[in-house]
């Protein structure tokens, strides 16, 4: 099936990368972080909140802006996330099974710089205490990653994406989520991949319906039939998803959600972190054009919407922390500038 084995033919990178405060070397080039301009969010606990959620005027006051208006959700909420993942993660909204003493946000540090054919990112934040998960064994979800951090790139063809960024991805039946199936119903839905346990991330044009205020709401098992998957893929309906685990000496995933989420070991960017004292720092290289399916194509003096989360303190799922709809400008203004090097 094309968007399950498409990153089966995805070339590796070979990215060697050092880490460093004032410089890395990437692909052979040294990028002088010194000279790039550092973009700050924050990131913060999202509980329960999905797709269908932030449609809803019951659970989400913004709903009618972000429908009727097209607000998009930092234009409301880029300088109140800290005080939103207070509200969640203490279970006072929005979340059935808050983590006692979990960080309620996370601030997080951006630079980007890319040259004729690469894109290089830099990110740090704060490592943070451990806070034992009550409903893990061990009291760690991931006892294998301490972290793990995620960037998604809206090539501007999924709905919504540039208002709400990965919030088109997520969705009330996906794992640990209030309309999530129970694993003896997974087998209903034809087409994508279930072994697992649950319904992962994926996209609403990958489905014929999604329910946004009857139970159950979304629509896991109504995905659309294989060919029209492979014409929205083919078309650059999708999120391209990059993610960095730190375990086993850090792990790069690259792939892209659509009807499910694909990632693939080694397949296209390319990641390496550590921990220097009491920071986190990851770096990124990816080619700004692959020509893979399921990569977005980057260009020059053009701004794409982009979502960040960081799993902190051995998370998974959707127990991590996330970023507002940002903006990656490559010569293009932007939140998030990346400059020529």
């Amino acid at each position: 099936m094309m968007y399950r084995s498409a990153l089966k033919t995805l070339s590796v990178a070979a990215c060697a990368l050092t880490l460093g405060a004032g410089s890395a070397l990437a692909a052979g080039k040294t990028i002088d972080w010194a000279k790039v301009p550092e973009a700050k969010t924050v990131l913060f606990y999202p509980g329960q909140t999905s797709y269908e959620w932030i449609q809803t005027g019951t659970d989400h006051g913004g709903a009618r802006s972000f429908l009727k208006k097209g607000d998009n959700c930092a234009g409301c909420h880029s300088e109140e996330t800290a005080d939103m993942g207070k509200k969640m993660v203490s279970g006072q909204k929005a979340e059935a099974t808050p983590i006692p003493g979990k960080r309620a946000s996370v601030p997080l540090s951006i630079k980007a710089a890319y040259d004729a054919d690469t894109l290089y990112m830099r990110f740090s934040f704060p490592a943070g205490p451990h806070n034992a998960v009550p409903f893990a064994a061990g009291g760690k979800m991931d006892a294998d990653n301490e972290i793990k951090l995620a960037m998604m790139f809206d090539g501007g063809k999924v709905d919504k994406a540039a208002q709400s960024g990965c919030w088109s991805s997520c969705h009330n039946d996906a794992r640990d989520m209030p309309s999530a199936p129970k694993k003896d119903a997974l087998g209903a839905a034809k087409g994508i991949d279930t072994s697992h346990g649950y319904v992962t991330k994926y996209l609403p044009e990958s489905r014929t319906a999604i329910s946004l205020k009857d139970e159950p709401r979304g629509g896991w098992d109504k995905v659309k039939p294989q060919a029209e998957l492979d014409a929205l893929l083919k078309d650059g309906t999708f999120l391209d998803l990059a993610r960095f685990k730190s375990g086993k000496g850090g792990v790069s995933e690259d792939g892209y959600v659509l009807a499910e989420r694909v990632l693939k070991e080694n397949a296209g960017a390319s990641f390496a972190g550590k921990k220097e004292g009491d920071q986190w720092v990851v770096t990124m290289t990816r080619k700004l054009k692959s020509g893979q399916p399921g990569d977005v194509a980057l260009e020059d003096g053009k701004a794409y919407t982009v979502g960040f989360a960081v799993h902190d303190d051995f998370t998974n799922g959707r127990f991590h922390h996330v970023s507002v709809d940002m903006r990656l400008g490559l010569g293009a203004e932007a939140e998030i500038k990346a400059v020529k090097q």
